[in-house]
């Protein structure tokens, strides 16, 4: 299945006929100022939609750091975001400014994806991924569950919380 992204971050399926890529554009999430949108409404009558929204702002996160793209990691993330990885927790700041010129990523895959709605405007999306990296000329490679926890500001979804651990198994 081929997917695109559209100005207001709305994901659209190219696949199927054109009377049902016209219902599955009605159904579209789109935030309007002044009414009142339950997100989680959303989640609950589309969730694959909004799975795969997250999904393509992790492909984004992953091409961020492949690219060395500082910039693109940056408004990707909530000012308030945490990230927990191997070598600790970070803030944004700490992440961008401390752990970014130290770190290479060479491979990174995104399996199984499971998305949760955790709350009013929250939804968390957990993987697996095959990932390799350098850190300060250390080669690390392996198996990861990454669980991101991602908040609805009002106009987008922003990762609150990015946390990577090894993966045990099933």
């Amino acid at each position: 299945m081929v997917t695109s992204l559209n100005k207001r971050w709305n994901l659209i399926s190219s696949r199927g006929s054109a009377g049902e890529r016209s219902l599955r554009r009605k159904r579209r999430i789109t935030y309007m100022p002044g009414k009142t949108t339950s997100v989680n409404l959303a989640i609950r009558h589309d969730p694959d939609q909004i799975k795969n929204l997250l999904l393509v702002l992790e492909h984004a996160r992953a091409d961020a750091w492949l690219r060395r793209d500082i910039r693109a990691l940056e408004a990707l993330m909530a000012p308030d975001s945490l990230e927990i990885n191997y070598f600790g927790r970070f803030s944004r700041d700490d992440l961008l400014l401390r752990f970014f010129p130290r770190m290479m990523l060479h491979t990174f895959t995104i399996e199984d994806p499971v998305l949760f709605p955790a709350g009013e405007g929250t939804a968390a999306l957990t993987y697996v991924c095959y990932e390799e990296l350098t850190v300060d000329a250390r080669k690390i490679k392996g198996t990861f569950t990454v669980s991101a926890l991602y908040r609805w500001n009002g106009k987008q979804w922003k990762p609150a919380l990015w946390q990577i651990t090894p993966y045990q198994g099933p």
